[in-house]
């Protein structure tokens, strides 16, 4: 869309005064902030970090260049920005100058795509591409806009961004910034109830810690209770910031009643020496709240049975409502203490920081088969009953990603996962600098870890498992995920990554593929593998069966049981070419028997959205429910009444019976020779069989799953002798007791793509 003709800027004027630089500025942690000229924004420098609030809808960024400082466009053809937007708009644009083009305007008007996930991020524009052709002579001045337009609902961050020779170049100076918050820096409040976030112990070495600490003996608390004092940057009285939320890692929020520029009194933070002691932080809390808002001068003042006067209480809610907090109970509480917990509970609902959860931590991570999917979904389509529509399928895990993984709809995912039981996985790229990225939802129940990268070549494995290390070590053990790529990937990718080469031929040695999960499970500490396995096709309009589908779950199961780790799976779940297809019901129970007997605990959906309407997956990416979604629903709701029975034994491995050439598909290598559960076996039609030992005490269990070609449609007709003193099946999820006929036979139909678990007894 073209735009109105830009004003004149004096991006050039002559400085003479100034020595030439190169075309690079540094914002974070860096010299250039002050050169920044904001034009319908207002520039917040914050903790080291620099971030622009746009005021109208041309929200605009200048810096001076002077005559010296203009350079050739040709040697410097390559433009680089990192950034980190929560906006909805998508695109930005540079304007420049050039000694020929002497205005900004829409002749040289250069757009680029952006992100506005509230995740740093980086482009790199070749200026010669666009259709203009300006980018000639010599380049005199520019303008940014952030985002074209901008909204005053948005936000934008900007860490560096600069002019270079190559696109190598550009990459080497995005790939150095430096955008960890520097707390020792002022911040500054715009407006009432701002916050910042201090994390324990982030500061350098060398402040006392006894400045933090607040002593009281009126109080009922312990003799020392860690706050966070700040002080105006002018040097004036102290402050104490009035509100915060402490969670277990010792992470606080502070939230400013009045706006200003503050930076941390002399002392350090050193909060996470007291991880844990959830009542002495909440006093600490309630003293505050009641100095600053009851009018106690000191904490000998506060006394938690006094009571409160009408007046004091109708001046505590007058400042709430400052600042934009409606949520006070309107009925005076009858003490000091109990008026202090109930304004502190009103501010935290309303900055979204109080966690009301019917799930423990305990509960959403015990071991079970995980249902889950990855989550992309178009901004319409996340409405408020999606997390309860998407748990009424039988979804217990889930991994966001883009829009709804987004920070401005953060606190209602976590709140709506918690509300229902669901363990999250964000795609926020929170494993940089991953102690601070978390701070803010750290302590929710339902968050369970961030998504790292999908489909990583073995040349990668080094730097994303240093990575992984590092993230379950500023977390405290919460999850980094990464998919690894299946077994019909080639050679190149599986040492370079999925990019390395379309996905479409088997490189046909097996050890190639072993290695590569045996390396995963070598060099990474996480308790799982996960792949994705994609068996159902099209050809010449007949269902047909990935050829080495059993193999490939096999490789990846046996690694994942020679290194204790659990094994995952995402399973197909739609057709997104022409030659896959969409399952049917029947289709999803075949998937997940085949994983559950290999000894898969986690069954999860990739991709979960469908991006043409042609190729239909669970939802489209509007949110509209799909047929499949109904299909799967009903599959997955079986597999979660098994679950518990399930993990109660550790996979040993497979066997199949009546595999033929007509059944490539059920071929696997290194198939168990016998299971002591198993006598005898009467069957026509092929199957497949996984073995398990229980965990504790005696005791196996098997599945037992229908594996005639789906196209042909053919019921499986088994009897099992089984060496036990009882048996009990799982038919579609129901628990039953088995009774064997007079030959000691115990007798199962399987329509097509059925399977059942079954156990026995000693």
């Amino acid at each position: 869309m073209k735009r109105k003709a830009c004003v004149v800027l004096a991006g050039w004027l002559c400085c003479t005064g100034l020595l030439a630089r190169e075309p690079v500025w540094i914002f974070n942690n860096g010299p250039d902030v002050r050169l920044m000229s904001v034009g319908q924004g207002q520039l917040c420098a914050e903790v080291g970090l620099t971030k622009l609030v746009p005021t109208g809808t041309d929200l605009t960024v200048t810096m001076p260049m002077g005559a010296a400082d203009a350079f050739p466009a040709a040697e410097r053809p390559f433009f680089a920005l990192r950034y980190k937007y929560r906006t909805a708009i998508r695109q930005g644009g540079l304007f420049f100058t050039t000694d020929t083009l002497t205005s900004l305007s829409d002749k040289s008007y250069s757009q680029f795509s952006v992100t506005g996930d509230n995740t740093w991020r980086t482009v790199i524009v070749d200026m010669r591409t666009f259709a203009h052709k300006e980018w000639k002579g010599t380049i005199t001045g520019f303008r940014l806009d952030p985002t074209n337009p901008s909204t005053t609902d948005s936000a934008c961050e900007i860490s560096r961004f600069g002019f270079f020779p190559s696109h190598e170049a550009a990459q080497r100076f995005l790939d150095a910034a430096v955008d960890a918050a520097d707390y020792s820096q002022p911040t500054r409040f715009l407006a009432p109830m701002q916050q910042v976030q201090v994390p324990g112990g982030c500061l350098s070495d060398g402040y006392d810690r006894n400045d933090y600490l607040l002593r009281s003996t009126e109080v009922a608390q312990p003799s020392e209770t860690t706050v966070v004092r700040f002080q105006p940057k002018d040097g004036g009285d102290e402050r104490v910031i009035p509100f915060c939320d402490t969670n277990r890692r010792g992470y606080t929020r502070f939230i400013a009643c009045l706006p200003g520029t503050y930076r941390l009194a002399e002392g350090a933070v050193a909060l996470d020496d007291i991880a844990g002691l959830e009542e002495p932080v909440r006093q600490a809390i309630r003293f505050v709240v009641a100095r600053e808002l009851l009018g106690a001068a000191d904490a000998r003042a506060f006394r938690p049975g006094a009571a409160i006067s009408e007046a004091d209480w109708t001046r505590a809610l007058a400042r709430l409502r400052e600042g934009g907090v409606k949520s006070a109970a309107p009925k005076r509480p009858a003490s000091r203490a109990e008026a202090a917990t109930v304004l502190q509970t009103a501010v935290k609902q309303a900055l979204g920081t109080a966690i009301d959860s019917p799930y423990t931590h305990a509960y959403l991570t015990r071991d079970r088969i995980r249902i889950g999917a990855w989550v992309n979904l178009h901004a319409e389509a996340i409405t408020d009953d999606f997390i309860a529509t998407y748990r009424s399928a039988g979804f217990d895990w889930i991994i966001a990603h883009g829009a709804f993984a987004g920070a401005d709809r953060r606190e209602w995912l976590l709140r709506e996962c918690d509300r229902h039981g669901v363990e999250l996985i964000l795609g926020d790229g929170a494993y940089h600098n991953a102690a601070v990225a978390t701070a803010d939802y750290y302590d929710h129940p339902s968050f369970a870890g961030t998504y790292i990268t999908d489909e990583p070549g073995t040349d990668q494995y080094a730097k994303w498992a240093e990575i992984c290390k590092a993230y379950r070590r500023d977390t405290q053990g919460k999850l980094p995920y990464i998919n690894l790529l299946p077994m019909y990937a080639n050679a190149a990718q599986l040492k370079f990554g999925a990019h390395a080469a379309a996905i479409e031929y088997y490189d046909p040695d097996p050890a190639l593929y072993k290695k590569y999960c045996d390396s995963f499970c070598q060099m990474f500490d996480e308790p799982y593998i996960c792949t994705d396995i994609y068996p159902l096709n099209w050809s010449q309009g007949r269902r047909t069966t990935y050829k080495e589908y059993c193999e490939s779950i096999n490789v990846i199961a046996r690694s994942a049981r020679e290194h204790d780790k659990d094994f995952w799976c995402c399973i197909q779940t739609f057709a997104w070419v022409p030659s896959k297809r969409t399952p049917t019901e029947s289709e999803f129970r075949w998937q997940s028997y085949c994983m559950l007997s290999f000894g898969c605990k986690g069954l999860l959906c990739w991709t979960y959205a469908g991006y043409k309407p042609e190729f239909p997956s669970l939802v489209s990416m509007h949110g509209k429910r799909q047929n499949a979604w109904y299909d799967a629903g009903t599959v997955f709701k079986e597999i979660a009444l098994i679950s518990d029975a399930f993990v109660r034994y550790k996979n040993l491995g497979a066997m199949s019976h009546g595999c033929s050439d007509a059944t490539p598909y059920l071929k696997f290598s290194q198939p168990l020779e016998r299971f002591p559960a198993i006598e005898r076996i009467e069957c026509e039609q092929p199957l497949l069989i996984g073995c398990f030992a229980a965990k504790e005490g005696t005791g196996s269990a098997l599945t037992v799953v229908n594996m005639s070609e789906l196209e042909a449609l053919q019921t499986a007709h088994v009897k099992l002798r089984l060496r036990g003193s009882r048996v009990v099946a799982w038919p579609r999820g129901q628990r039953v007791v088995c009774k064997p006929d007079n030959n000691g036979l115990t007798t199962l139909t399987l329509a097509p793509g059925e399977g059942i678990f079954l156990e026995v007894a000693d």
